[in-house]
C-alpha cells in the first residue's frame, strides 16, 4: 500500500513539474498538423488526376511509349509516397503536452523538412531528366540539340527550374532560421 502511495505522489510531482505549453507554440503546432493533412490531401489529389490520368492514357492509347511512361509515373509516384510516408511518421502531434515535447514536434517536422527538400531536388531532375529523354523519342526527334533548343525545353531549363531552385534555397534558410532559434530554446 505504501509502494502504490509513492507512486502516486511520484507521479503528482512529475505532473507539477510539467509546464503549461505557451498558446502560441501549441498553436504552431495545430497550424503544421493541419498543412500536413493538407499535403496529404494535396498527394492523394496528385496520384488520383497524374497517376489515374497516365494510366488512362496508357489504356486508351495502347502505345508502348505511354504505357512506358504510365509505369515511370507510378514507380515515381511510389517512390514519392514511401519517402513522404518516412518524413511524416512520429512527426503527426507531440507525445505529451507539455512544452518541451511541442519544441520537440517542432523541431522534428523542421529536420523532416530539410530532408524534404534534398529529396523534393533529387525527384525534380530524376523526373526532368526522365521527361525529356521520354518527350525526345515520343517526338521522334533526331537531333539532341534542336530537341533542347525548342522554347517549351529551354522555358523549363532555363527559367522553371532556377526559380524552383531558388525557392528551394528559400524555404531551406526559413527552415534553418526555425530550427536554430527552437533549438537555441531547448537549451
Amino acid at each position: 500500500m505504501q509502494d502504490m502511495d509513492l507512486e502516486l505522489e511520484q507521479w503528482q510531482r512529475h505532473w507539477r513539474a510539467q509546464e503549461a505549453v505557451p498558446p502560441d507554440l501549441a498553436h504552431s503546432v495545430e497550424a503544421g498538423t493541419r498543412r500536413m493533412r493538407r499535403g496529404v490531401i494535396a498527394e492523394i489529389a496528385n496520384t488520383v488526376i497524374i497517376g489515374g490520368g497516365a494510366l488512362a492514357w496508357a489504356v486508351v492509347s495502347r502505345r508502348a511509349d505511354v504505357i512506358v511512361f504510365a509505369i515511370a509515373v507510378w514507380i515515381l509516384l511510389a517512390i514519392a509516397w514511401a519517402v513522404s510516408l518516412l518524413l511524416r511518421r512520429g512527426a503527426w502531434q507531440p507525445v505529451t503536452a507539455t512544452t518541451t515535447a511541442f519544441i520537440e514536434i517542432s523541431i522534428l517536422r523542421l529536420e523532416r523538412g530539410l530532408q524534404a527538400i534534398w529529396i523534393q531536388a533529387v525527384l525534380y531532375v530524376v523526373i526532368l531528366a526522365f521527361d525529356l529523354v521520354w518527350l525526345f523519342y515520343y517526338r521522334g526527334e533526331s537531333s539532341v540539340g534542336e530537341f533542347l533548343m525548342r522554347p517549351a525545353v529551354l522555358f523549363f531549363l532555363l527559367i522553371v527550374t532556377p526559380l524552383v531552385a531558388a525557392a528551394a534555397m528559400w524555404y531551406r534558410r526559413r527552415l534553418l532560421r526555425e530550427l536554430t532559434n527552437l533549438r537555441s530554446v531547448r537549451l
